[in-house]
């Protein structure tokens, strides 16, 4: 990651994504992935998020929803690709995700996570912790 929050990925990657990605902050790192499969996130949660829904009217008042709502819509960024094939992340994100060097990206099947290379490390440690696989 260079100092003005751009981030290259290699042109295979690139293929897969098109022109833009739609990037959500969990956890502390971030999931890229392509729009269309954020829409399908929002298909499966839309029933318990949706006005169109009477589970979803209902949990209108309800707290703990409200906040899943907020953290889910609040987190997502809809980023293109630059001529180089960089994405700039916002700082805003790249300070609450620590990316502000060096950055591991992981391929997760659908999308992939770009973490900041020490909190990497302490999670694959804590999963090789708890016996891995």
């Amino acid at each position: 990651m260079d100092d003005k929050g751009r981030v290259g990925l290699i042109a295979k990657f690139r293929e897969h994504f098109g022109e833009s990605v739609t990037v959500l902050k969990w956890e502390n790192h971030l999931m890229v992935m392509t729009p269309q499969n954020f829409e399908k996130l929002v298909g499966f949660v839309g029933e318990r998020l949706s006005f169109d829904s009477a589970t979803g009217v209902k949990n209108f008042f309800n707290p703990k929803v409200q906040k899943d709502r907020r953290h889910f819509f609040g987190n997502k960024f809809d980023l293109s690709f630059d001529a180089q094939g960089r994405l700039t992340i916002p700082k805003t994100l790249r300070e609450r995700s620590d990316l502000l060097s060096d950055v591991v990206w992981t391929g997760c099947g659908e999308y992939l996570e770009p973490w900041a290379k020490k909190h990497w490390d302490a999670d694959v440690l804590k999963w090789e912790q708890e016996g891995g696989f």
